[in-house]
């Protein structure tokens, strides 16, 4: 235990005193999750040689730049020295973060933050035109599942409009290639977030395959380990607090990476080269990361229990709390009509989903568009399903619109008065 104590700083105390222990926010913040021990393998070791090769001397924009995948992207790209760095983000102190740590970690990086919302293409236009970046990887989007099933207007418009946008630009300024990154929730998806990330992955595919001289990339995997919203932090807290760990369902499993490694292979997936060095090209074909065994999510928790030194459901209890909307019990990283190609390379596959031509995608794509941006949830939904149809939500799961719920506390139908 000896070892795991140095991951998990505030689990030195004993047994007796933890339980009862309430921690300050900073000891929570300090905390370093212990991979090996938490998903039972070791993470992957990646050759960047060609990565680097391809990054070097070049200008390279990463939207959501802030975020858990968007960030590492942020410092592996920045370790092989860009000509510019371009950080494009909405959220102010997500970017006012990663922009500080560039400025401390690599102080002589050419490096421009950009507050951007990648659905104000008059916004994203103007920051393409002048940066003219060579590659740019595309990471911004809505991901929280329950969230977006109660937003779905905002989502779509994020994860479709805003992955629109941001792909046109790229073609319109002759980029040579876009890496997109998507979910395994993508995969018959159950939650509209999943529709949403499909829409952009037939998007992707439908440009790769239009040659239009930009190559798209699309790379796919789960669960991130320690990323924000999933269930590692969430963990942590519930631990450091004495309990209970809440879990939806006792069989629900999920597959894990951790953030380092699951960047590391999106980076190796873009730059791989065919047997004449040039870069892969793969006809709208889809990268997808091996995650190896899923992780049941009652382990993952056991796991964390006892390596602060306690016992499940006798120091720490574990209750169950039901699947949320939008919630599967098991993820797949692939559909079961893809064929998977070997790449060579280990974790990483290719795989052959179905696809649209763009000018059949089009005129669907905007009519999603065109339903989020007036907040017209039957007709977006109605939408969603004409281009992904094994779109299948749980009708028991189903929820109101976050602006609808609202309605709620006018039922009596006198308008609500502001408290005095």
């Amino acid at each position: 235990m000896s070892g795991n104590n140095r991951q998990f700083p505030f689990f030195r105390r004993r047994r007796t005193d933890r339980v009862t222990a309430r921690l300050a926010p900073s000891d929570l913040t300090a905390l370093e999750l212990d991979s090996t021990q938490l998903l039972a393998r070791e993470p992957r070791n990646t050759d960047l040689k060609q990565a680097e090769k391809l990054i070097t001397g070049k200008r390279v924009m990463i939207t959501g730049a802030g975020g858990t995948i968007g960030s590492e992207l942020v410092r592996q790209v920045a370790q092989f020295d860009p000509e510019l760095l371009i950080l494009i983000d909405n959220s102010e102190f997500n970017l006012y973060e990663i922009d500080m740590e560039l400025k401390r970690t690599r102080p002589g990086l050419n490096v421009v933050s950009m507050l951007v919302d990648v659905c104000r293409l008059e916004h994203l236009n103007p920051v393409f035109e002048n940066a003219a970046p060579h590659f740019v990887l595309h990471a911004a989007a809505y991901k929280h599942v329950p969230i977006v099933e109660r937003n779905p207007c905002a989502a779509a418009l994020t994860n479709v409009l805003g992955a629109k946008n941001v792909f046109d630009a790229a073609v319109r300024t002759g980029c040579e290639a876009v890496v997109f990154i998507s979910s395994d929730k993508a995969v018959n998806p159950t939650s509209f977030m999943g529709a949403t990330k499909r829409i952009a992955e037939l998007y992707a595919q439908s440009l790769d395959i239009a040659q239009t001289g930009t190559r798209f990339v699309t790379v796919r995997f789960g669960n991130v380990l320690g990323s924000t919203g999933s269930v590692a932090p969430l963990f942590q807290r519930q631990i450091a607090q004495g309990g209970p760990i809440t879990v939806t369902h006792p069989d629900v499993q999920r597959y894990f990476m951790t953030t380092r490694e699951a960047v590391q292979l999106v980076i190796q997936a873009a730059s791989l080269s065919d047997e004449n060095g040039r870069v892969m090209t793969h006809d709208g074909r889809i990268f997808v990361l091996d995650m190896g065994e899923p992780v049941r999510i009652v382990t993952l928790a056991e796991r964390m229990i006892e390596a602060a030194g306690l016992t499940p459901n006798e120091d720490i209890k574990i209750v169950y709390t039901g699947l949320r909307p939008g919630e599967k019990l098991f993820e797949e990283i692939f559909h079961d009509l893809e064929k998977l190609v070997r790449t060579g390379v280990d974790g990483i596959l290719l795989a052959s989903p179905s696809m649209i031509d763009l000018p059949l995608l089009k005129p669907r794509l905007e009519d999603v568009v065109q339903y989020a941006l007036s907040c017209q949830r039957n007709e977006l939904e109605e939408a969603v399903h004409h281009l992904v149809p094994e779109f299948r939500p749980d009708p028991q799961s189903a929820q109101p619109d976050a602006i609808a719920s609202l309605g709620v506390r006018r039922k009596s139908g006198k308008p609500i008065q502001n408290d005095r």
